[in-house]
């Protein structure tokens, strides 16, 4: 017996997951997190975000520390993923990547659709087999790597869901 259900690419896969994702993003996130909103602190703890001249600074989380950390800032959240996206983009074009200390995000969601439409053209035309000079100990396929930025997408608009309801419902 032959299968001879319809398979799908890992390009429309990974394009076809953002897509939900981004469906999601534009519902509840983009357009809906108001100064306050994205400054709120669930707890002292916080990790957050810090306004300067020339941009946003972020709290940096000790990812080696064996402490749980607190939540962060929905602020600190559209800046990880303004973050993940600049240094993948980057590393996909073969430029360096920012330290999380250095990087200066917008501030803006509307950074954040940039990234996304330039993310959109990478998965719509780069060879997701190329191998990517990335976080990893060595080289990854750009598909890995577009799996793994999706799900980053993925945890940050939940964890920004969670902290809206939590915000909502304090």
């Amino acid at each position: 017996m032959t299968d001879s259900s319809p398979r799908t690419d890992a390009r429309t896969a990974l394009r076809d997951q953002l897509a939900i994702e981004w469906s999601y993003a534009n519902e509840y996130i983009i357009g809906q997190i108001s100064p306050e909103l994205a400054a709120w602190k669930p707890c002292h703890s916080s990790v957050t975000v810090h306004e300067t001249p020339n941009g946003w600074t972020a709290d940096w989380i000790d990812e080696d520390n064996d402490t749980v950390p607190a939540p962060p800032t929905i602020g600190w959240l559209l800046w990880h993923i303004e973050w993940w996206w600049t240094n993948t983009l980057a590393q996909v074009n073969n430029e360096p990547m920012s330290d999380p200390a250095d990087f200066l995000g917008s501030g803006s969601t509307h950074r954040i659709m940039e990234l996304k439409a330039q993310w959109d053209d990478v998965l719509a035309t780069r060879d997701l087999d190329e191998p990517i000079d990335w976080v990893m100990p060595t080289p990854q396929p750009l598909g890995c790597v577009a799996g793994w930025v999706n799900f980053e997408l993925a945890k940050n608009l939940s964890e920004i869901g969670q902290l809206k309801m939590l915000h909502a419902n304090r």
